[in-house]
């Protein structure tokens, strides 16, 4: 509830400079320096010098460095970022694992064996990897500034559309299978229950019997996995923008402008801290909260504790 609260009163915590077209970077000093300024008035958390490389928000390659970034201005808006990631991949990657284990569970058989095959395909390949092949082949030209828009395929213009990333849609292709995992098993197990049993002895159909019985009685397990998803794949981005890929959260991208000054001078790691710090327990305590909601809905839903 603190991030969804920050997130609403962004505005109001850090006002942008343009309202219509609010951006979570905040230039605040232009200068040769790629020193960090120290926290002060009007930067009350410092700031930490403009990325050099960023097609994604319109800075050409290869363009030095003249601003800083107010790192406050970015720690607020970036929830809502960190927010909007979260819970986009989330919601996908649940239902597309809730429908095909929901599915697979209730016919069984043969259809069921290549769901649950084809999902362990899947497992074993590693999210990184499925990265690395999607942004080389599909975006490869979708967020360079000097393409024209009129030369954009159809669905690179709707990648664009949906500010879709290829960590976000990497996370989507690879993240849905625990999901179909835990909701076969849970169907599987339900398929011989008396309520069941007495919904198919009564002539009700296969697809009431899913959508009204089934799911309601099925989909606990995969709500409380949903719940303490949001934060770790919000951690996870953060982490795959910090070692080269490409992303557009923004907290993922300020800790990259960090790296530089992570270690500090004269190996003082805490010379620089608002550069990282910040985020960093921003991150810490983002995941913490989306892991406690997480068990707290567990307790909820859970009749045994009950």
């Amino acid at each position: 509830m603190f991030f969804v609260v920050i997130a609403i009163f962004a505005p109001r915590l850090a006002p942008p400079v343009d309202p219509d077209n609010p951006s979570p970077f905040k230039n605040v000093s232009q200068s040769f320096s790629r020193e960090p300024l120290s926290p002060g008035p009007g930067i009350p958390l410092g700031t930490t010098p403009q990325i050099r490389i960023l097609p994604l928000f319109g800075i050409a390659p290869g363009q030095d460095a003249a601003y800083q970034w107010d790192v406050y201005h970015t720690l607020v808006w970036g929830t809502r970022s960190a927010l909007r990631f979260g819970l986009m991949v989330t919601v996908a990657t649940a239902a597309i694992g809730v429908f095909l284990g929901l599915i697979s569970g209730y016919v069984g058989g043969w259809f069921s064996l290549i769901i649950m095959r084809i999902t362990d395909a899947f497992l074993a390949f590693p999210v990184i990897a499925g990265l690395w092949v999607i942004q080389r082949t599909l975006f490869g030209n979708v967020f360079n500034i000097f393409i024209d828009p009129a030369t954009l395929t159809w669905w690179e213009r709707i990648i664009t559309g949906l500010k879709i990333d290829p960590i976000m849609l990497a996370f989507i292709l690879f993240l849905w299978m625990p999901y179909a995992r835990l909701m076969n098993a849970q169907v599987r197990g339900a398929m011989t229950s008396d309520y069941i049993l007495a919904a198919r002895s009564m002539g009700a159909p296969g697809s009431r019997v899913i959508w009204r019985h089934l799911l309601p009685n099925t989909i606990a397990p995969a709500v409380v996995l949903a719940a303490r998803d949001v934060g770790g794949v919000v951690v996870l981005a953060c982490a795959f923008i910090f070692i080269g890929f490409g992303g557009n959260v923004a907290w993922g991208i300020i800790l990259v402008t960090s790296r530089d000054y992570v270690i500090g001078l004269s190996g003082n790691p805490f010379a620089y801290w608002w550069t990282f710090v910040p985020v960093s327990l921003a991150l810490i305590f983002f995941g913490i909260g989306w892991n406690l909601l997480g068990d707290g809905l567990n307790a909820l839903l859970d009749p045994y504790e009950r």
